[in-house]
């Protein structure tokens, strides 16, 4: 019988993300874990660098709680909602305090969380020749990006990347069993190699279910049990953004996130009301059905569009 590995964002958070760990966070758009995120910022993790292959308004948020010194990403932005000006304002005038930033293509951090889940120490693109990512870095130095000469006699060069494998990585999902077996469907982003790349992972959900229902859709399963230290039952972890047969992201919530983050004290307000001002995400839920009412919740629920069933038998 297998040991159980759920437990509360508040248990897991304190066990396994340490001050000045590298953490990636999983999702692309979809299936990012907010629950998480704002746990971090609740229990005041420092010194922290965060990875992902395109950050929006969640690193935003770390960044200006003073959680992060540095961040491994192509872009930090909200597309077109706006800026993330949290993010602006530590880069531009160290408030609350500096942050380096080491900056690659979407492609080129999915393909570095592909070398360290695979554990190979690097792997080679030519997306990156010719452009300025090859001429500029922060604390990585030379070792960003290398030009290497194709062992195989072609005579041509390759950009190479090292492989990255940060210390702990965490995401969003539909579902898990209680050992750790997660599932996940629809925009997959660079999951399933941004987590397998991690030495530890910890996965928010919308439902545990069983053992036997993870094997009767076995493909679905993007995490296998033994990469995940933590499963934690978090109904609308995602939110604002979306989880695919859940419910859709939340545009105005985030219009007015990037309203209100434009000054510090804005930002603050909507800190002290969204994060600090509640303990877990089950006053999270309770305070916006309170502020929005229950039909704008009900809203945000997913259509129901359902695959036809295959047959898995021999």
């Amino acid at each position: 019988m297998k040991s159980s590995k759920v437990m509360t964002a508040k248990e897991a958070v304190a066990r396994f993300i340490h001050d000045g760990d590298t953490v990636t966070v999983g999702g692309f758009w979809h299936a990012i874990s907010y629950a998480l995120t704002h746990e971090i910022i609740r229990q005041g993790k420092k010194h922290l660098t965060i990875c992902a292959s395109g950050f929006n308004e969640q690193a935003d948020q770390m960044i200006g709680a003073g959680c992060v010194d540095r961040i491994v990403t192509s872009y930090v932005w909200l597309e077109v909602f706006g800026p993330t000006y949290a993010f602006r304002r530590a880069m531009e005038k160290g408030i609350p305090h500096k942050i380096e930033m080491e900056e690659y293509t979407n492609f080129s951090m999915a393909i570095r969380f592909m070398a360290g889940a695979l554990g190979i120490p690097y792997v080679p693109l030519n997306s990156l020749k010719g452009s300025d990512l090859m001429n500029y870095s922060s604390w990585m130095g030379e070792n960003k990006v290398k030009l290497m000469e194709d062992p195989f006699g072609s005579g041509v060069e390759h950009a190479v990347v090292p492989a990255l494998k940060p210390d702990i990585g965490y995401m969003h999902a539909q579902r898990a069993d209680e050992e750790g077996n997660v599932q996940l469907w629809g925009a997959l982003g660079d999951a399933p190699w941004s987590v397998r790349a991690c030495k530890n992972v910890i996965v928010s959900v919308e439902e545990i279910v069983s053992r036997e229902d993870i094997g009767r859709d076995p493909n679905r399963t993007v995490i296998p049990a033994y990469k995940v230290a933590a499963v934690v039952k978090e109904p609308f972890g995602a939110h604002p953004k979306s989880i695919q047969g859940h419910y859709r992201e939340d545009r105005d919530f985030l219009f007015d996130y990037v309203k209100r983050s434009k000054t510090e004290a804005g930002w603050q307000e909507f800190m002290d009301e969204w994060v600090y001002g509640v303990s877990d995400r089950t006053q999270y839920m309770e305070k916006f059905i309170a502020k929005y009412g229950f039909k704008k919740f009900m809203d945000l629920n997913a259509a129901s569009m359902q695959s036809s069933s295959v047959n898995y038998g021999y």
